[in-house]
């Protein structure tokens, strides 16, 4: 016999939607309960808060993408590094194709309820720390190859944050084909930046 998700499961999915679309003080408990087809109590059955519900769906949503991340660095250790590194930009700026989870994410770093956003940030900057590991990985073999200065990690990887995180911020200002052309033109001047630094040796 096929059953369908649970009522925990549903109000996550119906919780999810609603807080990718409009943020943690825009989404209510009722509307919540409301798409779920229970009444608001019933939440309480499942989750102590709308607080503790955010906060599973950032943890569920951060475990999602780093086993997606993981599975990217496995799928392109034989590319050339170029490639590897172009992959990983792509990974943080395919803005196009996000899950409902991804953009919840994002939304969250862009605007993290006010009352939560020390505990997010420890959260986040945990994350981003697993992230830089891949990144410095593929940076250590692109050293080995010569195309990057290895005692120019910090910089390379802050300015590779500084781009990813303000395309983000740019994909919420221009419209879809000059953001492609300034996400292009962003992607170039960060590879000349990162080779730039071996032939300055």
């Amino acid at each position: 016999m096929i059953t369908g998700p649970s009522t925990a499961e549903r109000i996550k999915q119906a919780a999810l939607t609603m807080f990718t679309e409009s943020g943690y003080e825009g989404a209510s408990l009722s509307e919540i309960a409301k798409a779920v087809g229970i009444k608001t109590p019933s939440i309480y059955a499942h989750y102590k808060s709308k607080e503790q519900l955010f906060l599973q769906l950032i943890q569920e949503v951060i475990a999602e993408e780093r086993k997606q991340y993981l599975e990217l660095l496995q799928a392109i250790m034989k590319e050339p590094i170029k490639q590897q590194v172009y992959r990983l930009f792509e990974f943080f700026t395919d803005l196009n194709h996000l899950t409902t989870g991804q953009a919840f994410l994002k939304r969250t770093i862009l605007v993290p309820p006010r009352h939560l956003r020390d505990q997010l940030r420890q959260d986040l900057m945990r994350y981003e720390n697993e992230l830089t590991e891949g990144l410095i990985e593929v940076l250590h073999k692109g050293a080995s190859e010569g195309l990057f200065n290895r005692e120019e990690e910090e910089r390379l990887i802050a300015t590779f944050y500084v781009c990813v995180d303000g395309i983000l911020v740019e994909n919420q200002l221009y419209e879809e084909e000059l953001f492609e052309k300034r996400k292009r033109m962003v992607w170039q001047s960060l590879w000349q930046l990162w080779t730039m630094t071996a032939r300055e040796d």
